[in-house]
Formats: C-alpha cells, structure tokens, sequence
C-alpha cells in the first residue's frame, strides 16, 4: 500500500496496533445465531424520518422480522431533521420488530463538510464515541449493529479518507470492548461491492474490516449485492465464504444488509421487479444466507421514470404493489420451513423446503420457459401455488411417471407434496 504522507502512515500504524492489542471476549455471537422463524430471515429498509406506526405494523404482519435504518450524530449536515432515534426504536420494538442500526457518522467521517469538524476533537474518535455510547444506549433493544453504510462509494465516504476510516475502526473497536453489554450481532460495512475481489474495493477497507474481524470486533460481513439476474449471487457468496476462510475468518457469517430492484420506466414494470424480488428471497436461501434487507419498504418519489424514486414495495402513496403481495403470501407458507436442497442447471432453478410432512418445491428459471418435472412418490398429494399475477391455489393435475410435469418461467411457483 502506498500514502501520500508520513502522517497517514502513522495513522494506519496506530490503527493496527490498537486492533491487535484488543479482542472482545469468545462467545457465541454472530448471524449464525440468530432466530428466526424463516429460512432466510427477512428485513425491509425504511425512513426513519416518516415511518408510520401503521407501516411498522403492517411490516409485522406481512412476515418481516426486521427493519434496517441509519442513525446519524445530532450534525445539520447528515441528520437535518434531527430525528428522535430512541423513540423510533421504541415503536420498532412495539410493533414486535427487530431492529438494524447502520452507524454512520458522515461522508467526511464527522459530518459532511469540515465545518463539522469541533475544535481540538478529531473525527476519528468523534465517531466513535459517538457510535459506542450509541449503542450502550440501545443495547437491549437492538439486535443487530452494523458499522457504515457503503464505505467505498464516494457518497458515504471521501476516498481521501481511506487511512482515517481505519482509525476510525479501531477508535469504536477500543471504544466498545469497555461496554458492559456487549453487542452480540456487529457487521461492517455495508460494501456497495464485492470484497476481495479483482480490487473492487480499496485495499485499505478490507484491511479494515479484516482487522477488526480477528479483533472479535465485527461479526460478520455486510454487502450490498445489486445485480440484474439474481441468481448470480450464488457464486459470488461462495467466492466471498471462500476468501473469509482463507482469511482465517471462518466464524465471519455474510449478511445481504441491502438489496432491492426498482420499478421504473422504460427499464422495468411492476410484475418485473415483482419477480425480480421473489427470486432474491429465494436466491438467499438458496445460499444459506441467514439475513437479507430488502430496499426499500415505500418509493421515494413519484417519477415513473426515476430509478431512485421506484424502489419500494408499496408506492409512494401507500398502494401495495404485486411485489409486496407475491412476497409475503409466499412468507406466509414458508414460514417454520427449513432448506432441504437447490439445484441449478441451464438456468432452470429448484429450491425444496420442508415444512413438517410436506415438501415444497419452488420453481423457476433465469429467462425463458423450460419444462420440470418436479419428483413425487406415487399417491403423494400436490397442491400447486401460483404467485403471478395473483395468488391462486390449486391442483398439480394429473401425476406422470415419477412425479408431477409444470412449465417453469421467470414467474416462481411452488408444488407442495404431501402424503
């Protein structure tokens, strides 16, 4: 690695040896403990500037668990409204909600612009004291921590600053080995692109999360994997657990801390980001991934040609979109099933769950039409799902030699066998 001074390599140096002389204490602490009623668990991001106690009770009952948001120091520059987050946490938790902190202290490490910036104090460790007292604030009542939003793009953080990010790290990673509860689920740092990968991301981040890692600091990993065909998350999760592992990060558990696809003309309608959506859920589990968040909970805007404003599973007005209803009826019968086994070949994908007696095959494809066959003993039950354009429940027809035959399309849908 290189530095344009002294004074930055003085600075990584301080950082590496803060982070080697701290380690919070061996437990169980992770995503791979967490609980959750689903095979993937699922989170939706909202704003916490005019989220409705109507809306965190309608994300309940729709079948999330969790809700993702940031919270931001009291500066003008990242948090103009000044938002009570003690209280949204509250309402979280009332709604029977769980909730995903991302800490964020500003696109200069301490707000946005250098007038943020207190007199003698350095922004390193304004964040971080920041960010540890925040969090032994809300310790009961926050179940998961996640440190930065999306570090490598220049919106949330000057490359300039690479080399005080990492300091900033070990600040908080010192700063919260002195809580008296300590925090069982911290993931960093919300990667806009793959880690460690054909240098996707600046060496000096990797460094960072790596060495807050081993120090028993972070938990887990957070990316961002957008993407136009879902299913190609696949490999790259497992090219991303293989590098953890040869890191020596093994017990590093991967969450997807946000996700989404926008519906917006001309590039995509309703029913495409539907489907789009419902096969992200169902590309994580496939991947055994324990926490997905899905961006977002309601549009921004009202452009229909704005990819920013389209996002949502309702529409800025509050109408729930076919995204929305597709998702959650398949919540409904996937809830308390666990993952039996996926297959993929020649864009053809199949996902089987078991939910007491029953097996559930989901079934879908990448693009175009292809025949399945989906395996049944004979005199087992079938009852087919369809999720598009509406839910509808019916017959698998007749049964053929070995099983039940359907036509699959970018459109899943499900065959659940019993006896």
């Amino acid at each position: 690695m290189r530095y344009s001074s002294l004074s930055g390599m003085a600075k990584l140096f301080c950082a590496v040896m803060v982070l080697a002389a701290i380690s919070l204490p061996a437990q169980a602490r992770g995503v791979s403990e967490l609980s959750t009623e689903y095979p993937t668990a699922l989170s939706v991001q909202i704003d916490p500037s005019d989220i409705s106690d109507e809306d965190l009770n309608e994300i309940r009952a729709a079948g999330f668990e969790f809700v993702r948001f940031g919270v931001r120091p009291p500066l003008k520059s990242v948090n103009p409204a000044m938002i009570d987050y003690s209280k949204l946490i509250r309402r979280v938790r009332n709604a029977r909600l769980e909730a995903i902190v991302t800490l964020f202290g500003g696109r200069e490490i301490w707000g946005h612009d250098s007038s943020d910036q207190q007199a003698g104090g350095q922004k390193e460790k304004l964040f971080a004291n920041f960010a540890a007292e925040f969090m032994n604030a809300h310790a009961a009542d926050v179940a998961v921590w996640e440190l930065w939003n999306e570090p490598d793009h220049k919106t949330f953080l000057n490359p300039a600053l690479f080399s005080s990010f990492q300091t900033a790290t070990a600040e908080f990673c010192r700063s919260i080995t002195q809580l008296k509860n300590q925090p069982q689920i911290v993931m960093g740092f919300g990667f806009a692109k793959l880690p460690f990968k054909q240098g996707q991301v600046p060496l000096q981040l990797e460094n960072a999360f790596v060495s807050a890692a081993k120090a028993n600091c972070l938990t887990d990993i957070s990316i961002h994997p957008y993407r136009s065909v879902p299913e190609t998350a696949i490999a790259d999760y497992r090219k991303l657990r293989g590098k953890l592992d040869e890191l020596q990060l093994g017990k590093v558990g991967i969450v997807a801390s946000e996700w989404g696809y926008a519906s917006y003309l001309p590039v995509r309608d309703r029913n495409t980001q539907a489907s789009l959506i419902f096969r992200e859920y169902l590309t994580n589990v496939a991947a055994g991934i324990k926490l997905l968040n899905l961006y977002a909970w309601q549009d921004r805007g009202t452009s229909a040609i704005s990819r920013e404003d389209n996002f949502g599973l309702k529409s800025k007005g509050g109408e729930k979109k076919e995204a929305f209803s597709s998702l959650t009826e398949f919540l409904k019968i996937a809830r308390n099933s666990r993952k039996v086994s996926y297959e993929s070949n020649a864009g053809l994908n199949k996902l089987v769950l078991s939910r007491g007696a029953s097996l559930l095959h989901v079934v879908w494809t990448q693009s175009s039409e292809q025949n399945v066959l989906v395996p049944a003993e004979k005199g087992k039950k079938c009852t087919r799902v369809d999720f598009f354009p509406q839910v509808r429940h019916g017959t698998c027809g007749n049964p053929v030699d070995g099983g039940f035959a359907a036509k699959a399309t970018a459109y899943p849908f499900l065959l659940s066998i019993s006896d």
